[in-house]
């Protein structure tokens, strides 16, 4: 009997939002449960992920990877790092089939460019190309108080 297809893979989007160990935590999760993830850092939340926890990211991607995959105990090919300028990235496109997308923590600043169409790096695309293809997105929003402009 042939094996069932492999899950598609969830997207994470880490902003610079506070809050960085609710994005960490999710991407255990998931991983724990066994799905592929494409895990998209903006510089800013690669800071951020420095300052609020004891998790040190270098600054290549590819050495994300391997330090979150050792991290995380998770398969080599089960965790892929993209960072904001990785414009040829799967996720930007509608062709590279992705179950759902997260984006936690999510800044005020990418819900605007999300909600706007302003794609500016790799995690705005691939939020357009979620809503675009009418897949999940979730935005975990960070920011209080919201201000009338947020609202």
């Amino acid at each position: 009997m042939p094996e069932p297809p492999a899950p598609r893979p969830i997207i994470l989007g880490m902003t610079g939002a506070s809050g960085a160990d609710y994005g960490l935590r999710l991407l255990q999760y998931l991983l724990e449960a066994g799905w592929p993830v494409q895990l998209l850092l903006s510089k800013a939340a690669q800071i951020v992920i420095h300052m609020e926890t004891d998790l040190h990211l270098p600054g290549r991607t590819r050495d994300i990877q391997r330090v979150l995959t050792e991290h995380y105990r998770c398969n080599a090919d089960q965790l892929r790092v993209y960072g904001q300028d990785e414009w040829t990235a799967p996720p930007a496109s509608g062709s590279a089939l992705a179950q759902a997308m997260v984006v936690c923590p999510c800044t005020t600043g990418a819900l605007a460019a999300i909600a706007n169409g302003n794609s500016d790096n790799l995690l705005e695309r691939a939020a357009d190309v979620s809503l675009k293809e009418g897949r999940k997105l979730i935005l975990a929003l960070r920011e209080t108080p919201l201000s009338v402009i947020h609202l």
